[in-house]
């Protein structure tokens, strides 16, 4: 069977703001699911999440943080948006895990969470190692909680006047957040039916993430990845409404069809999967056969770069008891580790390369038979600069030879069918699902005056993209 096929001309527009019927990744930075790298409390790190909704309608949405190591979930609730509404929280240490809180008003279910006032934190939250027990015990503590990334999914859109003007703000203050907690209680509507008085998704959410560290005086911000017709909004696209207490809706939850601009060919090309493989489709659209960036290590500033490396949906093909194509290790409870080796090449800013030896002598330099990333959510340090103080839970180190370079990190195998996804229309992309960024931080000391004089900035990741059709 071949690949569907779109003319150039119309791609700017299927990738943009236009519905298409299918998965894609929203290149304006808007849309009905969001995914955000990383988070981390470590190192006097604390994460601020912000979420927009540009739009004129009043959206049901899931907030869900999982932990780094295999996305098991350690937090997740439902938001209720009103129109042209902005939500942000912190994420910060809480003795050995991390916990969240929020000054902003906007109802959240439970709603213990939401500020009462306007300005005035509401109750802390902490995350909670609930769901990953059944890991070997140095894994299962709180201490997990501490580094992650973010899913925020649209569930729906509030159709019925009562339930707008419940969670539209007055004077900053939502309407009556009690009255949608009621809908999930006893014999609220949504107990019974959680889609009744909802629309379909409809887009329009934009997010980003800032990594904050007040002692050093950094500030990193990155932009949330935003996936568009997460949800069909064509035909009988049907609302995905779900109790704060479920973890659903998640990102398999998407329409099985993925649809991305081949930078090869300049067209668009639609994968069409399985009924119940959206997360197939989500897999396809973040689908990377490389990730390259900068790293600055300049010893007179005193120079580190780390890098976020984020599989979000990894845990969906390796736990099980063989790991799915196209990841190539189950996860491993007693080790916590799920492992996939990456080939490296790097070059300083003069074009000069080291090409790695396998069969060099131990300590090896980096290359496809020395390295591999092991969870979901990685960061990679540079000649251990630690930029964003990485434990041991995520951090990978890599030693190269050049203060100042690029690096490309490459994810395809040269082994047949392996780091391949098909789908059922004969569409083969060959990588694995990535999101990410790179940190940059100059530490210049205090200036005089006691004025700090540290910089942080995010420069994100650029792709390549392997698609091919089957004979």
């Amino acid at each position: 069977m071949k690949k569907n096929i779109i003319s150039a001309a119309v791609a700017a527009t299927l990738l943009g703001a236009s519905a298409a019927n299918a998965v894609f990744v929203n290149s304006e930075g808007h849309g009905q699911a969001l995914i955000y790298p990383f988070y981390t409390v470590e190192g006097g790190h604390d994460t601020y999440i912000n979420l927009v909704n540009t739009t004129d309608q009043t959206k049901a949405v899931k907030v869900r943080f999982v932990e780094a190591m295999n996305s098991q979930e350690v937090l997740d609730f439902n938001l209720y948006l009103s129109p042209q509404d902005h939500w942000s929280a912190v994420v910060f240490a809480d003795g050995s895990g991390a916990s969240i809180r929020t000054a902003d008003t906007s109802c959240t279910v439970p709603n213990t969470l939401s500020a009462k006032t306007e300005g005035v934190p509401g109750t802390v939250v902490p995350f909670r190692n609930f769901t990953y027990q059944g890991d070997a015990a140095p894994f299962t503590g709180v201490d997990r909680t501490r580094e992650g990334y973010v899913e925020i999914i649209e569930m729906g859109v509030l159709d019925l006047s009562t339930d707008e003007a419940a969670a539209t703000h007055v004077a900053g203050i939502p309407g009556d957040c009690t009255i949608l907690s009621g809908h999930w209680s006893g014999a609220g509507k949504w107990t019974a039916d959680p889609n009744q008085d909802l629309t379909a998704p409809a887009g329009g959410l934009y997010g980003y993430g800032v990594l904050i560290n007040v002692e050093e005086g950094t500030n990193a911000t990155y932009d949330a990845v935003a996936l568009d017709d997460f949800v069909s909004s064509l035909g009988a696209g049907l609302p995905i409404h779900n109790a704060p207490g479920s973890i659903l809706p998640g990102l398999g939850d998407a329409t099985p069809v993925a649809q991305i601009l081949d930078s090869s060919s300049f067209e668009v090309v639609q994968a069409n999967f399985a009924i119940d493989r959206g997360i197939d489709a989500v897999s396809a659209v973040l689908m990377h056969s490389a990730i390259m960036n900068d790293y600055v290590l300049e010893p007179s500033i005193a120079a580190g770069t780390d890098w976020v490396v984020t599989f979000p949906t990894k845990k969906e093909y390796v736990n099980v008891p063989t790991a799915i194509a196209p990841f190539t290790e189950e996860w491993d409870p007693t080790t916590a580790t799920a492992c996939e080796s990456m080939a490296i090449t790097y070059y300083d800013r003069e074009e000069r390369t080291i090409t790695p030896d396998p069969l060099d002598f131990s300590p090896a330099p980096p290359g496809p038979e020395a390295f591999a990333l092991c969870r979901e959510a990685n960061v990679l340090t540079f000649n251990d600069s630690n930029v964003l103080s990485g434990s041991t839970r995520v951090n990978q180190n890599l030693n190269v030879d050049y203060n100042n370079g690029w690096l490309e990190l490459g994810f395809t195998s040269a082994v047949a069918g392996q780091r391949e996804l098909t789908s059922t229309n004969g569409v083969t992309f060959s990588g694995l699902p990535t999101v990410g960024f790179a940190v940059q931080k100059y530490v210049n000391g205090t200036l005089p005056g006691g004025v700090l004089s540290n910089y942080a900035g995010v420069v994100e990741h650029k792709n390549r993209r392997s698609v091919v059709s089957a004979p």
